[in-house]
């Protein structure tokens, strides 16, 4: 069932040479060195690595440092989107195309919730709906996995799913999947022991997770499918 979710058009490929820091590529472009600005905040290890090819988009706005910003990395399934700056708005398509399996009346983003912000708050029939949102670009034998490096942040946003539901409300967690040879999702538990920890209490809570498919072509990114979760242990 694949879908035009957002149209993000790569201006050209290029090499990776190396990655000075967490958020910087060097690349080839064209025969030259260039600095690109990577927005993911994962390790990405079996992307972003020396003579892998990646999508490249030019930086808008003045005062940068790169001229270049990384849009995805190519990997045996094809090009897999690694550029969190667009999740925003994926979630929001998602939710306004009518994706999701509930009847949304009207929804609002980056609502304070406990020491959060949570992505979005629907009003749903019925009641409310806490949803975060997380990108998800490493798969091992068919499995999606999240998070790739281990991450506090994630595991309080899930935490404070958990308690909307024990207060009475409903709560998501939305997982982008960019990697089109994944078959399911689970949460990294050899990478971050918290976060998968708080994902099977969340669940235990109520708290539902819907991983979505997404495939990227270097003109569009699409809706491909649903994935199935983990389930509570």
């Amino acid at each position: 069932m694949q879908k035009g979710l957002l149209r993000v058009e790569a201006d050209g490929e290029a090499v990776v040479l190396s990655r000075p820091n967490r958020f910087v590529v060097e690349l080839e472009i064209d025969g030259r060195r260039e600095l690109a600005h990577l927005r993911d905040p994962g390790r990405l290890r079996e992307l972003i690595y020396p003579g892998n090819r990646v999508l490249v988009k030019r930086a808008e706005g003045s005062g940068r440092k790169t001229s270049w910003d990384v849009l995805a990395a190519d990997s045996p399934a094809g090009w897999v989107f690694v550029n969190s700056g667009y999740h925003r708005r994926l979630g929001e398509l998602i939710i306004e195309g009518g994706f999701l399996p509930y009847t949304v009346k009207r929804y609002s983003a980056e609502v304070k919730r406990g020491k959060s912000r949570l992505d979005y708050l629907l009003e749903l029939d019925g009641g409310r709906m806490w949803v975060e949102l997380k990108g998800c670009t490493l798969v091992k034998e068919g499995v999606a996995l999240f998070p790739d490096a281990p991450t506090s942040r994630g595991a309080r946003h899930v935490l404070e799913l958990a308690e909307a539901v024990e207060d009475g409300d409903r709560a998501l967690l939305l997982v982008l999947v960019f990697r089109k040879d994944a078959l399911r999702f689970l949460p990294n538990a050899e990478t971050d022991p918290d976060f998968a920890a708080a994902y099977w209490n969340a669940l235990k809570a109520g708290v539902e997770v819907l991983p979505i498919l997404i495939g990227y072509n270097s003109i569009w990114l699409t809706f491909e499918s649903f994935l199935p979760a983990g389930v509570a242990l």
